[in-house]
């Protein structure tokens, strides 16, 4: 489904624009604020992209889906939901530059669920939310551990130089979960 259609479908059944819902539901609820939001033509946000949030606001995010919807002992998305869209509905996916279910050096077996996306390090399996440019949450449960990565100096720019640097965080972010002790 297309972040336009989204965006018109949540508009239509909650009576708002997405951005006044998720203001209210979600993003005051983590004590932040929704940052510029892309708008379609038609004026309806994108469901699915063009949100610009700070560091410590991607962090409070993944925190949310970490701790299975609840933040500050308030439960703010259904686990179930949570649970949900953490699965992978698809396999070795390919595209956004991912080659025969890999990304980089170390991401392998890429999936996708309900806008987010699942790999692997040296086995070691994990969740993350992937935005343009090298916009990044990786949710690593078995550590209890968030990593957010903004960067994005090519804003609206969808070439090589874009995608090497989004493949250069990516690389980042896979040695250091390599890295990481065996459990």
């Amino acid at each position: 489904m297309s972040s336009h259609i989204l965006g018109i479908i949540v508009t239509r059944a909650c009576q708002t624009d997405l951005k006044s819902f998720a203001q209210k539901h979600l993003f005051t609820q983590l004590g932040t604020e929704a940052g510029e939001w892309t708008q379609h033509w038609e004026g309806y946000y994108g469901g699915a992209a063009g949100l610009y949030l700070r560091a410590r606001d991607l962090a409070k995010f993944g925190l949310l889906y970490l701790n299975e919807g609840n933040y500050m002992e308030n439960q703010i998305i259904p686990a179930v939901w949570v649970e949900e869209s953490l699965q992978r509905y698809s396999n070795d996916v390919n595209s956004a530059g991912i080659k025969n279910g890999s990304v980089g050096r170390y991401l392998r077996n890429i999936g996708y669920g309900y806008q987010w996306w699942s790999a692997s390090v040296d086995g070691y399996r994990f969740n993350l939310a992937w935005g343009h440019g090298g916009q990044f949450i990786f949710l690593l449960k078995e550590y209890n551990t968030i990593v957010v990565v903004t960067s994005d100096p090519f804003y609206g720019q969808h070439d090589d130089e874009a995608w090497k640097h989004e493949r250069a965080n990516i690389n980042l972010v896979g040695k250091f979960i390599k890295s990481l002790p065996k459990k």
